[in-house]
């Protein structure tokens, strides 16, 4: 996905390494919930950013860390975060992005209606979108909810509006 988006990425796994340790996407999820959490994953997000502008893309459990990351003294105001399908961003509606978010939610969600977070989480510093007829996980080929046709759409949109930055 980084060689799909056009410029030097950093993959920054909530795991220390590349990739998840375990075998399963249900194994991984259990032992993140369990062991470092979305905090410790925002705090490495602060940390590799260092203080600097970034361009942060975030999926599901990276794309709510990249939220509480938006919200926290160390982002950097001109960063810009694009975050897919951040579903536990419902657990922290009352934080208040420091840069521009954009938040890209599936309609179809097993655990919270989408639109209500969108709703409630809009500013102007905060733009959100809810994809029509995508399932969680839609730009994720080892996904269930995986769409290509969504997933080419959004990373040519990505690729229009942003600088990607390593």
């Amino acid at each position: 996905m980084a060689t799909n988006l056009g410029g030097q990425a950093e993959l920054l796994s909530p795991w220390e390494g590349e990739g998840s340790p375990y075998a399963t996407e249900q194994a991984s999820h259990a032992a993140f919930v369990a062991g470092p959490g979305l905090e410790a994953y925002a705090e490495r997000i602060a940390l590799a950013a260092a203080g600097e502008p970034v361009t942060l893309v975030g999926f599901s459990v990276g794309a709510t860390a990249g939220w509480l990351y938006a919200a926290g003294q160390q982002c950097h105001p001109e960063s810009r975060l694009v975050l897919f399908y951040g579903s536990r961003i419902r657990n922290y509606l009352d934080l208040r992005p420091r840069c521009r978010v954009e938040a890209i939610f599936a309609e179809r969600e097993a655990a919270f209606e989408p639109c209500a977070v969108a709703a409630a989480i809009v500013s102007d510093m905060v733009r959100t979108e809810v994809v029509a007829g995508a399932a969680h996980g839609f730009m994720n080929a080892l996904s269930p909810g995986y769409d290509a046709t969504l997933m080419q759409q959004h990373i040519a949109a990505v690729r229009a509006q942003y600088t990607i930055l390593g």
